[in-house]
């Protein structure tokens, strides 16, 4: 979906948002130099797959917490796992990195991706 279709879908759900647009960021150190209105409810989302690229997971954790992706694996029982290429990220949930956004499962029409 492009952002006018997510929209529309958020409207036609009911969901209330706020749009805030700034630049892609790739850490949490560049999250920071950006003046978010809610800081409080900084998050990372983290796009994995398993080693055999078969399973693919989108991770939303705190943005002051660090992720284990060991920890994920045991708790899950899933493959080890590793990120997801751009490719990948691109292919599955037509986003590129330093924008992955819990929205872009809009994109996963075969609902194949645990949000997590």
């Amino acid at each position: 979906m492009n952002k006018s279709e997510t929209l529309y879908y958020l409207d036609q759900h009911g969901i209330k948002y706020e749009i805030m647009e700034h630049q892609a960021v790739y850490n949490m150190a560049e999250m920071e130099k950006i003046a978010l209105p809610h800081p409080e409810a900084d998050a990372k989302n983290l796009f994995v797959r398993d080693d055999k690229k078969r399973d693919y997971y989108l991770l939303t954790i705190k943005g002051d917490k660090r992720v284990n992706l060991q920890q994920f694996h045991e708790e899950n029982d899933t493959r080890r796992l590793s990120f997801a290429s751009p490719q990948d990220l691109k292919e599955k949930l037509g986003l590129k990195p330093g924008s992955v956004t819990p929205l872009g499962l809009l994109n996963d029409s075969h609902h194949e991706i645990p949000f997590t």
